[in-house]
C-alpha cells in the first residue's frame, strides 16, 4: 500500500474506478478536504479534462466554486497538464510525507509552567468548537456553520483523539492523532503564535503518540526543516491542485 492510501484509508469513498477514488462529503461541501478526486495514476489531458466536467456535475449543488484535485503518489505533472492547469487557474502545492518509529522522534519534555494538556472530552467541548469556529469565519459564515455542525456531532464520536493545550481556561494549541492500519496520525496541529517556542507542540505531539509505535503525517514544503529536526523522515509526497472562488479556505 502507498503511503498516500494508507493516509486515506480512514475515509468513506464515495466513487471508485480504476484510476481514481471521488471522496465527496455534501454535509460539509464548502471544506475542500471532504471534497475531491484522489488519483491512483497521473490522468491524460483528456481524462483530466473529463474528470473535471465530471466533478463540476457533481458539485453543481454547492454554495462554492471550487475543484480540488489529489494526484498520484511521488509523480509529477506532465508538460501539458502542468500548463492546462495553470490556465485554468489552479494553484498547485506540494504535500510532503513524513514518517518514523516514536522512539526515533526527538521531542522533548520541558516544563510548560501553567500550561497543561488535556484530552477533549465533554468537559471542554463547547469551549473548543467555540475556538474552531472563531477560526474558521475567515473562510466565510457557511463554511463556519458546516464545521460546528459537523464538529459537533463528531469530534468526539469520530474515531480520533484531540488533545488541547490549555493556559487556565483558555485552549492556546490543539492536536488530533487517529489510529489506524499500525500508524497514528497527528493531524490539525496549531499552537498560538504567542506561545510557540515554549515546549508547547512537543507536548502535545508526545500526547498524541502515547502508547503507539509509528506516527505518520503530512506537512508542506516550509515545514520541512522543523520536521526532519524533530526526527520525522520524509518518505513520499503527492501534488494538490485547487480551483477556487476562495483559494484561502
Amino acid at each position: 500500500m502507498k503511503y498516500k492510501d494508507l493516509l486515506e484509508s480512514g475515509e468513506v469513498v464515495y466513487l471508485e474506478n480504476a484510476r481514481f477514488k471521488h471522496f465527496k462529503n455534501p454535509v460539509t461541501s464548502e471544506r475542500y478536504f471532504s471534497n475531491y478526486i484522489s488519483y491512483k495514476t497521473m490522468p491524460s489531458l483528456t481524462e483530466l479534462e473529463d474528470d473535471l466536467s465530471y466533478l463540476a456535475h457533481e458539485q453543481e449543488r454547492y454554495s462554492s466554486d471550487f475543484s480540488f484535485l489529489f494526484f498520484a503518489e511521488n509523480q509529477d505533472f506532465s508538460r501539458d497538464i502542468a500548463s492546462y492547469l495553470d490556465s485554468q487557474g489552479f494553484i498547485c502545492s506540494k504535500h510532503l510525507i513524513f514518517t518514523n518509529l516514536v522512539e526515533h522522534l526527538h521531542l522533548q519534555t520541558r516544563d510548560l509552567g501553567r500550561i497543561r494538556i488535556v484530552h477533549l472530552d465533554e468537559v471542554y467541548l463547547e469551549a473548543y468548537l467555540q475556538v474552531e469556529y472563531r477560526s474558521h469565519l475567515k473562510y466565510g459564515k457557511k463554511y463556519a456553520d458546516q464545521m460546528l455542525t459537523d464538529n459537533r456531532a463528531h469530534c468526539l464520536s469520530n474515531g480520533s483523539k484531540i488533545y488541547l493545550a490549555m493556559d487556565g481556561e483558555n485552549i492556546i494549541g490543539s492536536v488530533a492523532a487517529w489510529l489506524f492500519e499500525g500508524y497514528v496520525e497527528v493531524d490539525n496541529y496549531h499552537v498560538d503564535p504567542s506561545y510557540q517556542g515554549r515546549g508547547i507542540g512537543s507536548a502535545l505531539q508526545l500526547a498524541a503518540h502515547e502508547g503507539q509505535n509509528k506516527v505518520i503525517l503530512i506537512a508542506e514544503e516550509e515545514n520541512r526543516a522543523m520536521y526532519q529536526h524533530q526526527g520525522y523522515k520524509e518518505v513520499a509526497w503527492y501534488w494538490t491542485a485547487l480551483r477556487s472562488d476562495n483559494p484561502n479556505r
